[in-house]
């Protein structure tokens, strides 16, 4: 009798909870879209998505999409069209419980803006992802212009292969360890890479040219050209030399002007 009285109760809560469910199912087919919320992170420092433009995506599916049916908007759609902007790092679109239907965009961040040898521009975000400039926004980043193959603002990532490919994720690399550092965050102004394809850096505080050498041995470079800083230019002062050498080992050799 037990057992019998076990199985009935379960048939109960199992119809029960049927019901429930398709009642709740028959709710969620009438609610309808209350309105739409944009959130944008980190739009004070980033401004490279704006809700104008995610306005324009939305109207690119339909019209007005408050008092539409919930079933009747394709999220994903929404979702696919948000990521199909180059400067979107990752993207959420979905509903709350009282219908609002909300677009939540996390933005690429740049490290280097590239200046290649035609002259355009282009962006690598610390993923090492490729991204275009924008009309309405420039980001303050290092600069690295001069011997760059214009192939190179084609490609999506560091990580393809092709046409000048090695020296940009070179680039990529010294521009990461430069914006990683506090110092040399703010003393490396820009980056000239020479007809060798060599580093040449220009600092922010004194009058002289870099001559990095290849985007090898980063850190020492860096540990050599930081001794100099500290424990010769405080006697010498930071204008007497026109070049500073960091290619050969273990020295440091300076060009006076």
């Amino acid at each position: 009798m037990k057992k019998i009285g076990y199985i009935v109760i379960w048939l109960i809560l199992g119809g029960y909870l049927a019901v429930i469910l398709g009642f709740v199912s028959k709710e969620e087919d009438q609610l309808c879209c209350t309105g739409v919320k944009i959130i944008i992170h980190d739009s004070l420092n980033l401004q490279f998505v704006n809700e104008d433009m995610l306005i324009r995506l939305m109207q690119s599916t339909a019209n007005d999409l408050t008092g539409e049916a919930l079933r009747d908007i394709d999220l994903q759609e929404i979702e696919n069209r948000i990521h199909s902007l180059r400067a979107v790092k990752s993207a959420e679109v979905y509903f709350t419980v009282q219908g609002e239907l909300v677009m939540e965009v996390y933005q690429r961040k740049p490290v280097v803006r590239i200046i290649d040898r035609a002259g355009q521009s282009f962006y690598i975000d610390e993923e090492g992802y490729i991204m275009p400039t924008s009309r309405n926004f420039c980001s303050h980043v290092l600069v690295v212009n001069g011997r760059i193959s214009e192939e190179c603002r084609k490609a999506k990532s560091t990580m393809e292969q092709g046409r000048g490919m090695d020296l940009l994720r070179d680039i990529f690399k010294m521009a990461t360890y430069i914006t990683n550092d506090e110092f040399w965050n703010v003393q490396v102004m820009q980056i000239y890479i020479n007809e060798k394809q060599e580093f040449e850096l220009i600092p922010r505080v004194g009058a002289h040219i870099i001559e990095f050498g290849p985007a090898d041995d980063i850190e020492t470079k860096f540990e050599k050209l930081w001794i100099l800083y500290d424990e010769g230019f405080r006697n010498t002062g930071w204008n007497q030399y026109d070049r500073i050498n960091l290619k050969y080992k273990n020295q440091v050799v300076c060009t006076k002007r």
